[in-house]
């Protein structure tokens, strides 16, 4: 259906991040492509569909993705002074730093992306039996986001790119003229860049290597650290993510019915992937702590620390179904729902390797494996459309539903502001003479303000808000 919910924002591999239905490219294909409609698109929504197509036709186009992300933090808990070095709890009454509690100034970040698509489907006549081989080329997933790089959400994000590209040939066959089955396997490939600041109180390693001897400090550092211990200048230190790429195999599978005249049901498979970004982190570790005041001590790493990383995780798995109805020549509607096994991601496994993490004196190895727990909930996603052809080459349509949101407020963040979503769309089709199609749709997705309480150790707790826009044009050719 329209609205496609898997990954898009920040792959924030410092500390295992992932967002779950951030930005999304709120579309693949036209507005009316879905998992009941028969156009090139079917690729991505419903293979079976594409058994309906009686010539060759092929569909170029895309979409400019645009929004407005909101982050308002509060702190909820007691932080002590910036400057501070109290690494365990509890802090001195002196140290505590007041103006760190309370409602941080409002950050916010403007994305734009597009997302370039074109499919192609081929009818083949073998004897009595209908195929039609089909192959897509589109980005489901794409954002471009940049956030204040001293915000109060520097902890989680500063900046991100990511895109993913699908490479999907199908294959389908037209049963009858009421059943039509098809299939289809992808290749994804992902891109991804970011930076943020990463908190050493949160990594148990440091922790461990801190307490035993020679250095001997008590800490209470790890991925449970108390918020009075965290995001202490001392251990604020910038990480970038770069030339992250990712390589995985998928497929789909669909069913469509057209058991009376005007009637179309669809339903639809999406298999789940697991995907493994592998590329380069930039550490920046240029603070006296790290480079030279413990060196006695076996702890001394260089200004600026480099490597290789990985980001492993699954995308879910997605069920569609759609009922399309012609109530008259003029009139249509149709009825979309989606459900997508984001209970599959429990957590996020990272690693970074490199020479220069080791220090062997504290037990410290050239390589450190994380895990970020995400506990994310399946969702489900409702929208109705209802079509008029007020002239006989023009068909104008309008869309509403609702997505729910995949991440509960202990794990949520700003590299996932994700919520309950309110979708509402417009768009017209423009037939030109007998084989050009021209379509042009906007779509409009806002998440419900999401205040935040109870965030996992005061990291997330504040106001979000988001708004997308999709602006899509396309052209269709029919051979």
């Amino acid at each position: 259906m329209r609205g496609s919910v898997l990954v898009t924002l920040a792959l924030t591999l410092a500390s295992g991040s992932l967002s779950a239905q951030a930005l999304t490219s709120p579309n693949v294909g036209t507005g009316l492509s879905g998992a009941a409609t028969a156009d090139p698109a079917a690729v991505w929504w419903n293979p079976a569909m594409l058994g309906f197509l009686d010539r060759p036709t092929l569909l170029l186009g895309g979409s400019l993705i645009a929004g407005h992300a909101e982050y308002t933090r509060e702190r909820r808990a007691t932080y002590q002074r910036a400057d501070g070095l109290g690494f365990a709890l509890p802090v001195s009454a002196q140290s505590v730093d007041a103006s760190r509690t309370g409602v941080a100034p409002t950050v916010t970040a403007n994305p734009i992306a597009a997302a370039p698509a074109a499919f192609l489907a081929v009818p083949i006549e073998l004897g009595a039996t209908r195929l039609v081989a089909s192959l897509g080329l589109y980005s489901p997933y794409a954002a471009l986001l940049q956030f204040d790089p001293d915000g109060a959400q520097r902890w989680q994000l500063q900046s991100a790119t990511i895109v993913t590209a699908y490479v999907t040939p199908t294959l389908t066959w037209r049963i009858s003229d009421a059943v039509s089955v098809g299939a289809g396997v992808s290749y994804v490939f992902g891109f991804a860049e970011l930076a943020k600041v990463q908190d050493f109180a949160a990594l148990g390693d440091v922790g461990a290597a801190l307490s035993r001897p020679p250095i001997s400090q008590r800490n209470d550092f790890g991925p449970n650290a108390p918020p009075g211990v965290r995001e202490l200048d001392v251990l604020a230190r910038p990480i970038r993510l770069r030339q992250m790429t990712a390589h995985g195999f998928t497929f789909n599978a669909g069913l469509a019915l057209r058991p009376v005249r005007g009637l179309t049901l669809g339903l639809s498979y999406q298999h789940s992937t697991e995907l493994t970004f592998a590329g380069r982190f930039e550490l920046d570790l240029n603070d006296p702590f790290f480079t030279r005041d413990l060196a006695s001590q076996g702890l001394q790493f260089a200004p600026r620390v480099e490597g290789e990383a990985t980001l492993a995780f699954p995308l879910p798995r997605a069920v569609r179904a759609a009922v399309s109805y012609d109530a008259s020549p003029r009139v249509g509607f149709g009825v979309t729902a989606e459900y997508v096994t984001w209970s599959q991601v429990e957590q996020f496994d990272a690693r970074v390797r490199s020479p220069q993490l080791a220090q062997p004196t504290l037990g410290l190895a050239d390589a450190q494996q994380l895990a970020l727990p995400r506990r994310w909930r399946d969702t489900i996603a409702v929208e109705g459309t209802l079509r008029v052809s007020p002239w006989a080459r023009v068909t104008l349509w309008v869309t509403g539903g609702y997505h729910s949101s995949a991440s509960p407020d202990e794990t949520l963040d700003v590299a996932s502001p994700d919520g309950d979503r309110i979708v509402a769309a417009a768009g017209a089709r423009v037939r030109v003479g007998d084989r050009w199609t021209l379509f042009g749709d906007l779509e409009v997705q806002t998440i419900v303000p999401r205040t935040v309480v109870g965030s996992d150790h005061d990291l997330g707790n504040g106001e979000y808000r988001l708004t997308l826009v999709n602006l899509g044009a396309h052209v269709m050719r029919a051979f």
